[in-house]
């Protein structure tokens, strides 16, 4: 039989729900560009549909962080403003952790717009707000355990143990190859599509 959720619980579970969910994809989108971009995976040109993957993940994982304030601002207990859902401090509930969503969420959204525009868009504009990602991931990680219920719960410390030993890894790999075992933005691989999924001709 399946588990009714209380109606007066339902946004609250939507937040908590969509939280983790998004910062799983977070995870996931970084790791996953970071493996593309060093190469770690493999030696040969990147398949397109992989690069479109990253882009998915990124993409998904705000879809998830509309659910997140959506059911934050529709809990009956906390029952956020949109001021406190946009503006960092401006939240009465732990306004320094709820700081560090917000700008986050910012974060997102700058990578995901500057990825749609990468063809039209200075590079180093775009690398420049592509590598705030590793940031990202990191505001993400404060907030789920500053902000969230979930700080105590040891699935969750677990996947962030996880997720810190990949990271960790992955940026010490990048950072000793070197620069020319990377798949930079101006390479053309399979079926000419770019790293954000965008005609990679047209970046360089």
């Amino acid at each position: 039989m399946l588990a009714v959720v209380p109606t007066d619980k339902l946004y609250w579970y939507m937040a908590r729900a969509g939280g983790l969910t998004s910062w799983w994809l977070v995870a996931v989108a970084v790791f996953w560009g970071l493996m593309l971009s060093t190469r770690v995976t493999r030696g040969k040109a990147t398949p397109a549909w992989l690069l479109d993957l990253h882009r998915f993940l990124g993409g998904l994982s705000i879809v998830f962080v509309a659910i997140h304030v959506a059911g934050l601002m529709g809990d009956k207990w906390l029952h956020l403003s949109p001021k406190e859902v946009l503006v960092p401090m401006a939240a009465r509930f732990k306004p320094a952790a709820l700081a560090w969503g917000v700008i986050g969420m910012y974060l997102m959204v700058a990578i995901e717009v500057t990825s749609f525009l990468m063809a039209k868009i200075p590079r180093r504009l775009w690398r420049t707000v592509h590598s705030s990602a590793f940031f990202l991931f990191l505001l993400a990680t404060v907030h789920a355990f500053a902000a969230g219920s979930e700080a105590k719960n040891v699935a969750v410390q677990w996947t962030a143990m996880a997720f810190a030993t990949t990271f960790t890894f992955l940026m010490v790999y990048r950072a000793l190859i070197p620069k020319r075992g990377r798949l930079l933005r101006g390479e053309m691989p399979p079926e000419g599509v770019g790293i954000a999924g965008t005609p990679a001709a047209a970046t360089s």
